[in-house]
């Protein structure tokens, strides 16, 4: 019998919450559409609109697994979706590769927080099982982040399977203004040239100091 994908609700830990150590997602679901046709799989969004997100601060007060997110802006809206049934070959299964992703941009399992996708030691590659899955992604620097992945069908060791073409898809983010390369020149700016009022003070000051001198 052929394995069957199909969506599944989302854990409760995904919800929006009061309580402060617990991660919410950030913002409403953005669901990311996986689809086999013709043995193609295509990725797409099920709302355009939300391609980029916002990254959100937090108090760093998350214990046990969440506590990897302390102290990062972070989000959970991009959730994987089956967009209705999948049915694979056996032995077989449906995996994101990572193609590109922000130096600085890190990737944890939905519900286990384990790193994934490249993030620390954790291979390029993770299997995805059909369920409705928000992943965490994080970061401490500010300004635009990304991350580009592939998504095939490929063996139970993660080698694409012949004969099936592979979905790509591109996920932004943005936490807080960019000021990378904007703070350095307007310190040296503010150094070199001195501001108005300050001009002022230096003219008056030579002015009385010329008249006591008379």
């Amino acid at each position: 019998m052929k394995p069957l994908i199909t969506a599944a609700a989302a854990l409760g830990i995904l919800g929006s919450s009061a309580l402060a150590d617990t991660p919410t997602l950030g913002g409403p679901m953005s669901h990311l559409l996986v689809t086999l046709f013709q043995n193609q799989i295509f990725v797409t969004f099920e709302s355009p609109s939300m391609s980029t997100v916002t990254m959100q601060d937090n108090p760093g007060t998350f214990t046990g697994a969440p506590s990897v997110l302390n102290d990062l802006g972070y989000n959970g809206q991009f959730g994987w979706m089956a967009n209705g049934f999948i049915s694979l070959p056996p032995m077989s299964g449906i995996f994101v590769r990572t193609i590109s992703m922000s130096e600085h941009l890190s990737v944890f399992e939905q519900a286990s927080f384990d790193e994934i996708l490249g993030t620390g030691s954790s291979t390029d590659t993770w299997q995805w099982n059909g369920t409705m899955i928000h992943n965490w992604y994080a970061t401490e620097v500010k300004g635009p982040h990304h991350a580009s992945y592939e998504v095939f069908v490929g063996d139970l060791a993660g080698n694409p399977l012949d004969g099936y073409q592979s979905g790509f898809i591109e996920l932004n983010f943005q936490y807080g203004p960019d000021l990378s390369g904007r703070v350095g020149s307007l310190d040296q700016s503010i150094r070199a040239v001195p501001a108005p009022g300050s001009l002022l003070l230096l003219a008056m000051g030579s002015f009385v100091g010329t008249k006591r001198r008379r």
